[in-house]
């Protein structure tokens, strides 16, 4: 039985600030996918066309994220002062402006991109129609994805500092914006899908600019001049920043390739998927969260020379996550019936989601758990570990399961194959890292902030 045990009581400390903000912004997704499911099934399905790229630019400013957090909170740690807020500087500028080049060369490159999403069998009347959504839509949510990274950036920036707080309220608060303006500019403006992705760009520039100006006072930033000393730290962040963002890539290439697969069914399987994942994201928000959290913890053991409480940590944490998400599962099921009427008004969909409401988030325990076990990889300072279970989860397990379930051209397959795909991911996670913690954990020295 899990007790309310000094270290759970500690988990739970560090996580709910960051959960909250979290659970804001994905609920806030989840609006924005039901808004835009009222709209249509067309333009619930040009909507997930999206969901690939978003995830390969939130991977990209999570790698970059990480290893600014890691080098500034290491900085800041040993009175390097300089070093640390020249870091946050060059990390946010340089993270701001690559993002936003990518999106400028994705915005060029729209035409290619929505022909890969699209099924030979659509007629030409339903093309052009696509098309249309498509051309309006691609380029808003584009400057909505350089406003999130931009708040991303910054509140790095703050965690790095020890100020969590601020971060969780930010997300809340450029949620609380997103949800008023979203109904107001999709439907009293008649914007219609991009009426979403500006509402998502107002909200997060604003509290990206509002942090800017509140750090000023803390000193958190200063002036990155060319020089020797500048050079070397923005040296040091690519160098650490790379591998920390190939982990973080992998999840948005399975992503694609997922989505390719499920684009052969149909326009229909396009928008179930896309509103499924949205779901999915909202249920793992507490993993993902504990991901931000419990990683600090381990440095902080390690460098305290406290190995044996690792374990421990891992062990509680597993509990409490394993325990939470049976309960969620509980009441998705309880519940299905409600949410299926709120979610999509489509004969199908409502069909598929009522399976995956059923089966999907039984699944999101031991695929939290994954999640969790690949951050505490990169903790322990053995990232190599934390890209093979990373590797075997999306490439052995779950890619293969959806071609599988694709190829049978049967969503309920497909639904079935994944969530049969998170369990084995969970167990293989655990395996590994209970074999590492048992052989080789009393050799790790190395401390990184995540």
């Amino acid at each position: 039985m899990l007790s309310v045990s000094p270290i759970l009581r500690q988990v739970i400390s560090r996580t709910l600030p960051l959960t909250l903000g979290l659970f804001a912004i994905m609920l806030v997704q989840l609006v924005d996918s039901i808004f835009i499911a009222m709209l249509g099934v067309d333009e619930l399905a040009v909507h997930g066309m999206t969901l690939p790229f978003q995830t390969v630019l939130i991977g990209i400013q999570v790698g970059i994220g990480i290893a600014a957090t890691s080098i500034i909170a290491q900085a800041g740690g040993s009175q390097q002062t300089d070093k640390s807020a020249t870091t946050a500087t060059i990390a946010v500028v340089f993270g701001f402006f690559f993002i936003s080049l990518l999106c400028l060369l994705l915005s060029g490159a729209s035409e290619q991109i929505f022909t890969v999403f699209v099924s030979n069998e659509v007629t030409t009347q339903k093309f052009e129609l696509l098309l249309h959504i498509f051309n309006r839509y691609w380029p808003v949510w584009l400057l909505s994805s350089v406003s999130v990274a931009a708040l991303y950036l910054v509140t790095c920036v703050y965690r790095a500092n020890g100020d969590t707080k601020t971060t969780g309220s930010m997300f809340v608060a450029a949620s609380i914006i997103n949800l008023i303006l979203d109904p107001i500019l999709i439907f009293s403006f008649e914007m219609g899908v991009e009426g979403a992705a500006i509402a998502s760009t107002i909200g997060y520039a604003s509290c990206a600019l509002y942090m800017l100006f509140k750090a000023k006072d803390k000193h958190w930033f200063k002036p990155a001049y060319c020089n020797p000393a500048t050079l070397s730290y923005f040296s040091e962040l690519i160098r650490v920043a790379i591998p920390t963002t190939i982990n973080q890539i992998l999840p948005a290439t399975s992503a694609f390739v997922t989505m390719m697969l499920i684009a052969r069914m149909g326009t229909e399987a396009i928008a179930f998927w896309s509103l499924l994942s949205r779901i999915e994201s909202f249920l793992l928000v507490v993993s993902l969260a504990l991901t931000m959290s419990v990683s600090p913890m381990i440095g902080h053991y390690l460098g305290a020379n406290e190995r044996d409480k690792i374990s421990e940590l891992l062990i509680t944490t597993a509990k409490f996550l394993l325990l939470f998400h049976i309960a969620i599962a509980l009441l998705m099921t309880i519940g299905s019936g409600i949410l299926i009427a709120v979610f999509s008004k489509d004969g199908n969909i409502q069909r598929w989601l009522e399976a995956a409401l059923w089966i999907m988030p039984f699944s999101y325990a031991p695929l939290g758990l994954c999640m969790v076990v690949v951050s505490a990889f990169n903790a322990l300072r053995v990232p190599q570990r934390a890209l093979l279970v990373s590797l075997i989860r999306l490439f052995v397990l779950y890619i293969p399961a959806i071609w599988i379930g694709a190829s049978s051209n049967s969503i309920f397959n497909t639904i079935i194959a994944a969530a049969i795909a998170n369990l084995l991911a969970g167990v293989f996670a655990w395996f590994k890292l209970q074999e590492y913690i048992r052989l080789r954990a009393p050799c790790s020295q190395d401390v990184v902030v995540n």
